[in-house]
Formats: structure tokens, C-alpha cells, sequence
């Protein structure tokens, strides 16, 4: 069967779509439950949740393969190492100045109820060698991500549907998938990614949103960090 690669690559995407729902529902359920309790503990440092990250991954990989598709459908080609990093650097600048100022806005215009400082609590380093921990627990959570959204969903698709609508429909899962940081995390997040996964496509190389998603996460903790007496009494 996986001689044709056309039937290899439709039983691929068909993975896709039922991983991408798998992860929507334990989303799902995940909130549910951190709505009944909550965790004394860095939930991004806990074991169980990095080794799922790291399974993610894997399953986004194979699934890469097993698209059939070329390195440069998918994204994992670069053309000049420093230029994309730098590029992903400054676009996860760019963008967490502009989150940072969209939440302060929706706060003072909207109230305080459209936003959830919770998970962000929860990831910030209570001591020094956290710092490391968390910067390297946020690789596995943002390649997930990243593997799934832009290489899978937009780089494996395109031709199927036009690149517009899936940029929108991936938007709306990726935001959904953020329900523990509130309505206003929820849009945030689908903005975010709508800007991602623009950017994959102009540019066709995953690492720059890779670096800018990374880049974005951290000074998210950095600038939570400066304000912990705020949010812990938001």
C-alpha cells in the first residue's frame, strides 16, 4: 500500500487530524481538571509532561515522514543559519512587546476577568536553577507545537485547501488549545499563530518560527517574573 504515495500521503494527513484532535481533547480535559485543583508544583517541569512533550514530538516527526512530502514542503530546510535565527529572534520581540501591550489594554478596558495569570504562575522559576530547567522544558513544548502547526497542518495541507483558510482553521484549534490562560490568552494565542504560520509560509523554513515561538514563551516568564507581586494579586 505505501507504495503509492498518494494513498500514503492521504492516510498520513488523515493522522494528522485525528493526533491533532487527540491533543485537542486531553486540552480539553487538562482544563477541565485545572479548574477542580490546583497544582503546587511547576506543571512544565513535571516528568509525565515532559516525556508526553517528547512523544509529541517524535509522533510529529514520524509523522513527517511518513507524509512522504520533501524537506522543503514541510519546512525543515535552511538557507543561511544566522540570518534565521536572527530573524526568529526579532519577530519573538517584536511580537511579546505587542502581547504585552494588547493584555494590558483588554485589562483596562475589559476587566480583569478576561484574563488568567494562573498558568503563568505556575511556570515561573521559584529558584535560580529553574531558570535552566524551564528554558530547556519550553524546546520540547514549542517544537510540539511548531512540528504539528506549521510543518503538518499548513506545510502538509497546502494544495488541499487554500493556505488562507488553513492558516484561519489552525488559529482557532492552536487558540483553543490555550484555554488555561483565559479568553483573552485564548485570541492572543490564535493571533500568534495566525503570525506564525503567515510567516512560515512567506518564508518555508520552520526554524525562524521556531526560534520566535521559543523567544515569545521566554520573555513571557522573564516579563511574569518582574511582575509576580502584580499577578499574585491579580
Amino acid at each position: 500500500m505505501f507504495e503509492f504515495p498518494e494513498i500514503r500521503l492521504m492516510l498520513a494527513r488523515l493522522l494528522i487530524l485525528l493526533f491533532t484532535g487527540f491533543i485537542g481533547w486531553m486540552t480539553y480535559q487538562s482544563n477541565r481538571l485545572l479548574k477542580e485543583i490546583r497544582l503546587d508544583f511547576n506543571i512544565l517541569l513535571s516528568v509525565p509532561e515532559i516525556l508526553s512533550r517528547l512523544v509529541m514530538v517524535l509522533v510529529c516527526l514520524f509523522l513527517a515522514w511518513f507524509t512522504g512530502l520533501s524537506g522543503v514542503a514541510l519546512g525543515f530546510t535552511v538557507s543561511n543559519w544566522p540570518q534565521s535565527i536572527l530573524a526568529g529572534l526579532a519577530v519573538g520581540v517584536v511580537v511579546q512587546a505587542g502581547v504585552n501591550w494588547v493584555t494590558n489594554q483588554a485589562i483596562q478596558r475589559v476587566g480583569k476577568h478576561v484574563y488568567s495569570p494562573w498558568l503563568i504562575l505556575n511556570i515561573l522559576p521559584r529558584r535560580n536553577v529553574e531558570w535552566l530547567l524551564v528554558g530547556l522544558a519550553f524546546i520540547p513544548a514549542v517544537a510540539m507545537e511548531e512540528l504539528l502547526f506549521r510543518s503538518l497542518l499548513i506545510g502538509g495541507f497546502q494544495g488541499v485547501l487554500p493556505t488562507g483558510l488553513l492558516i484561519v482553521a489552525t488559529s482557532i484549534v492552536f487558540g483553543f488549545m490555550h484555554q488555561p490562560q483565559g479568553k483573552l490568552g485564548m485570541t492572543v494565542a490564535g493571533a500568534i499563530n495566525a503570525l506564525l504560520s503567515t510567516l512560515f509560509v512567506l518564508t518555508g523554513q520552520l526554524l525562524i518560527t521556531l526560534i520566535a515561538h521559543y523567544t515569545v514563551n521566554m520573555l513571557q516568564v522573564i516579563f511574569a517574573h518582574f511582575q509576580r507581586d502584580r499577578l499574585e494579586n491579580y
